[in-house]
């Protein structure tokens, strides 16, 4: 039995058999992994770094493609959302989207170092939840494959040069506004808007969420970023049900 050693996130915990626990962790490289904890929850004692919003250091046994734990250290705790139920409930929804997105078979490191970022951002409370939340919905589909194209018009291929904007979602970029009202389906960008999709798009990690946005310009980016993932990954995800119920008309910007 071979050991394995790797830093990683835990995004989901799920309590098996009588004593048993299986954790959903993604590590550095950005791979998931499906990691069982044996006895975890045998006794008084449960390691707090095998838990749920934890980024640790483990080591595994390793048998065939199965993991199961030895040994984790904390490296640094977001325990502290969980006293701001929605700021938590919005941290349960980015690592419910990133386990989507991520596969044990396919390295991406991006996905680990958006995900911290926008969690360190929800526990610093130095920006706005709801612009953390589009930016990242918007930059993690980006890394996976789904980057919207703000180049040419989505409907006729031709180069968008001029306003106004409009933003196709099914077609995965912006669109001329003749093109957007004669298809249907999109919506309108004002030119802050726009602007903080390029900054969401091109940002280093760390300076994801380092834009102010207000008014009309932020309900149209939580708007398009919500919906740009319901429609490309065909899916709705329940920690974001939940998250809305808590976050009411602020929380409440999707279809």
């Amino acid at each position: 039995m071979a050991e394995v050693k790797l830093r990683a996130l835990v995004l989901r915990e799920v309590d098996f058999g009588d004593w048993d626990r299986y954790l959903t962790v993604l590590a550095e490289d950005g791979r998931r992994v499906e990691i069982l904890c044996k006895n975890a929850r045998r006794g008084k004692k449960t390691n707090p770094a095998a838990r749920q919003l934890c980024f640790s250091e483990f080591i595994l046994a390793e048998r065939g493609e199965k993991y199961a734990l030895r040994e984790a250290d904390l490296v640094h705790s977001f325990f502290v959302l969980a006293e701001d139920i929605e700021r938590y409930a919005l941290a349960c929804y980015l690592c419910e989207l990133t386990s989507a997105l991520s596969d044990p078979g396919l390295e991406s490191p991006a996905l680990c170092r958006l995900l911290l970022t926008a969690l360190l951002a929800l526990e610093r409370k130095k920006r706005d939840p709801a612009l953390v939340k589009a930016a990242f919905e918007l930059r993690v589909m980006a890394e996976s494959g789904y980057a919207p194209d703000l180049t040419s018009c989505g409907v006729c291929g031709e180069a968008v040069t001029a306003g106004p904007v409009w933003f196709s979602v099914p077609a995965g970029g912006i669109a001329h506004e003749s093109c957007a009202r004669r298809v249907g389906g999109c919506m309108p960008l004002d030119g802050s808007a726009l602007r903080a999709v390029v900054h969401v798009l091109s940002a280093e990690p760390k300076r994801l969420a380092a834009f102010a946005l207000t008014g009309t310009a932020a309900g149209q980016l939580a708007a398009l970023a919500e919906q740009y993932v319901r429609f490309h990954l065909g899916r709705g995800f329940s920690s974001l049900d939940f998250y809305k119920s808590l976050a009411g008309p602020a929380g409440g910007t999707g279809p």
